[in-house]
């Protein structure tokens, strides 16, 4: 044999039979193999639930029903302590009930004032008791106490009385009719008409139905969302705020129309049945419409009731069950007011040097959380109605008392030495830390100009800044609710005590 060469080794015999055997073996392997690629038991398992998501997603693009879960921030109500009570306002229906004299009207006209300083595009403010357009200087000062420097004819608008053409455009669309079904016929072709709002890729959207009359609009539209999520015509929105905010002043002067004449009596069955039949057909609209509805109630007592509720609200059950927040207002005595109110000697009410000269003039009232379906339930606060300035002017609710029991509230004002007193509190705010000042330093650093601001400041030894308007910002970054909480938590024993249902009287 020759070198480098290696010996081949011979193949093993191999019987005919054995051949055989391992011929079947093959392909009964091969059969195995391709009956586990083609079975559904394999690695790769059926999804139920992804099969149905897609289907309901196909489902969705065809009839233009994209569902997402949309999170728009909510709008202010104008004041901090209705904020930490409310949540602020969102698209849904809110309604403030109570007594006479308990403010609900001026807490819906400072969120109207709020609207206009947020830009929401559609307002309107439906005047069925015709207080309003009675008391038009009132409103203009919650106006201008809120920042918003308007005249009645900016506001509500002018018109030409000979073409009936807008002179002025309104900021506000106002109606005194007292027809309930006219408002809900008028509300539901609004709502129709107007565009969806929704946030798709992590944009937000006007979503338009695609028809003859929203033809003009395809010209601002992307041509490539009704491909990605079904009909329609898709334009980017401007901002993430709410489209609407409508005020009803107030629920038991929104008549129904009486078509019975045997029942033209029972008006109280008939109101109830207005609203029973008609909120469903506006109420569905408000969440994708992005629209907000603050409605007020009054609160009356039962006659000669001896068991159950003292006091009740008129029109029937189907407004509780359809609103979303309801907020108790209730006017309260000063011996039950937070933050050691001083009486005057007649009437009640609390007397403060005024920053023009003279005295100004308050009232306190009581606000709860009666329902919340948005935010925390339950919630309390006090509201300080500024009820005559020097000039014998009303303002609605005082800023002053808003900003420092808000600050109360969330920890950042503190009282100073053994006593509760005005004259000793301490601003703790934003990593800035005061002297040890009274009231009115803090009272400065709301209500006056600039040059005032900057002065209280320096009395304070503190950075000149705007306290009020940094408040709002607090809140608006979610920090004032992690504050609030915080001191919830906490359960301040020095907090003053708001059981007492006593009348200002």
């Amino acid at each position: 044999m020759a070198k480098g060469k290696a010996k081949k080794e011979k193949p093993e015999k191999v019987s005919k039979e054995a051949k055989k055997i391992k011929k079947k073996k093959g392909k009964k392997v091969q059969t195995d193999e391709a009956e586990d690629d083609e079975s559904p038991r394999g690695d790769t398992k059926f999804d139920l639930r992804a099969a149905l998501n897609g289907t309901l997603d196909d489902i969705a693009k065809k009839m233009s029903d994209a569902d997402t879960l949309d999170d728009m921030p909510p709008m202010s109500t104008g004041s901090l302590i209705l904020n930490l009570v409310t949540g602020g306002i969102r698209a849904a229906w809110y309604t403030n009930f109570g007594p006479e004299q308990s403010a609900k009207t001026t807490g819906a006209l400072t969120v109207l004032a709020a609207a206009i300083k947020a830009a929401i595009p559609l307002l309107a403010l439906r005047d069925f008791e015709g207080s309003t357009g009675n008391s038009i200087p009132y409103v203009t000062a919650i106006m201008n106490t809120n920042g918003v420097k308007i005249t009645k004819d900016e506001l509500f608008g002018k018109k030409d009385d000979k073409t009936g053409k807008w002179i002025v455009p309104p900021r506000v669309r106002y109606s005194a009719s007292t027809r309930g079904v006219g408002f809900f016929n008028w509300f539901a072709a609004v709502l129709r008409r107007m565009p969806d709002k929704k946030m798709l890729e992590r944009k937000w959207w006007l979503v338009y139905e695609d028809t003859k009359e929203n033809a003009h609009l395809k010209e601002f539209a992307d041509s490539s969302m009704p491909r990605k999520y079904g009909k329609g015509i898709y334009i980017e929105a401007p901002d993430d705020k709410l489209q609407g905010v409508i005020l009803l002043d107030s629920y038991p002067n929104m008549n129904p129309d009486y078509k019975d004449e045997d029942e033209s009596d029972n008006s109280l069955a008939l109101q109830a049945r207005m609203f029973s039949k008609n909120l469903p057909r506006v109420k569905g609209y408000l969440a994708s419409k992005k629209v907000a509805v603050i409605g007020v109630n009054q609160l009356r007592d039962v006659p000669m009731a001896m068991y159950g509720p003292k006091e009740q609200e008129p029109c029937g059950k189907a407004i509780r069950y359809n609103s979303d927040v309801r907020v108790r207002w209730y006017p309260r005595s000063l011996n039950s007011a937070p933050l050691w109110p001083t009486a005057a000697k007649k009437g009640g009410k609390e007397v403060e040097p005024s920053l023009q000269g003279g005295k100004d003039y308050y009232k306190y009232i009581h606000i709860s959380g009666a329902k919340n379906k948005l935010a925390v339930a339950d919630r309390e606060g006090w509201i300080r109605l500024w009820t005559k300035d020097a000039e014998g002017k009303a303002h609605g609710i005082d800023p002053v008392f808003d900003t420092i029991y808000y600050l109360w509230l969330t920890g950042q004002v503190v009282p100073e030495g053994r006593g509760k007193k005005r004259s000793q509190l301490r601003l703790i705010f934003k990593g800035q830390k005061s002297k040890v000042i009274d009231w009115m330093v803090l009272k400065q650093m709301v209500l006056g100009d600039k040059k005032d601001m900057i002065a209280a400041c320096k009395k304070a030894g503190v950075k000149p800044f705007d306290l009020r308007k940094a408040c709002f910002k607090q809140w608006e970054s979610g920090e004032g609710e992690k504050l609030y909480s915080a001191q919830e938590k906490i359960g301040d024993a020095s907090k003053p005590d708001t059981d007492d249902d006593g009348d200002d009287d």
